[in-house]
């Protein structure tokens, strides 16, 4: 691609391509500072006489090892890349029907190397709005002909755009990454989240102790009441950090 955009503006400015270069978004003369063009200029060109400006490329590199009970289990080396994030969330519970509002969303997550910060909001607001269809209200049943009950878009309830919030997002960059030009995947990792996120503020708000999803009115209704039966998971610990492979910080 910048051969390409070279090339077509050598032809504008009637510059040989290796005497320019790029810089602040400009295609400029090496040693004429304000001499050249804009970028977008030299695209715009460049698509009339001979079509978009694209490119491709691929990535492989072998992975470093995984850290114990965050990233285990990777069986794609060449993209064991762990990626982390935090998310938080506020909610208020209506305590007579287990209606849960989402007042407020944030989001901090692990990005590498952000080569676009737009693409990048776009990914995890998307990742974070379907976090919460499948925490809130996506749910599927069982019949007693063995049949699931939902079974179209009529009856598995999936959020529609009444139901995106605004995300407050923040994107870190400058954390190890093998990948290529420090970058890192973006677009799987906001799904995680949401429903561990809101359990946590459900609980906050109502003292009672969230262990399914969808967090739908009448399951929350029911952990306030008492007529949500707890489930029995032994082989989890209480303490998170008994449940994985590292050795716990000191208290």
């Amino acid at each position: 691609m910048r051969d390409r955009i070279l090339e077509t503006a050598g032809e504008l400015l009637q510059t040989k391509p290796e005497k320019l270069v790029l810089k602040e978004g400009r295609v400029e003369i090496a040693g004429v500072p304000g001499s050249g063009m804009t970028i977008a200029q030299v695209v715009q060109r460049a698509h009339q006489v001979s079509g978009p400006v694209v490119g491709s490329g691929s990535f492989t590199n072998p992975g470093t090892a995984a850290m114990p009970g965050c990233a285990a289990g990777h069986f794609i080396d060449a993209i064991d890349i762990p990626v982390f994030n935090v998310h938080d969330c506020e909610v208020a519970v209506d305590p007579d029907t287990g209606h849960v509002d989402i007042l407020s969303y944030r989001v901090v997550q692990d990005v590498g190397r952000a080569l676009n910060p737009r693409a990048i909001h776009g990914q995890i607001q998307g990742g974070v709005t379907q976090g919460i269809g499948y925490a809130l209200h996506e749910e599927h049943t069982i019949g007693d002909d063995g049949c699931i009950r939902q079974n179209s878009l009529e009856t598995y309830r999936v959020p529609l755009a009444l139901d995106t919030l605004p995300i407050e997002i923040e994107l870190y960059e400058g954390a190890p990454s093998i990948g290529p030009l420090g970058v890192k995947g973006a677009g799987e990792v906001p799904i995680l989240n949401p429903p561990a996120a809101l359990a946590c503020a459900i609980r906050n708000a109502t003292g009672c102790r969230v262990q399914q999803t969808p967090m739908t009115p009448p399951r929350i209704l029911g952990y306030m009441t008492g007529h949500e039966p707890a489930l029995e998971l032994p082989h989890i610990a209480e303490d998170w950090w008994d449940n994985v492979l590292m050795t716990p910080p000191a208290r």
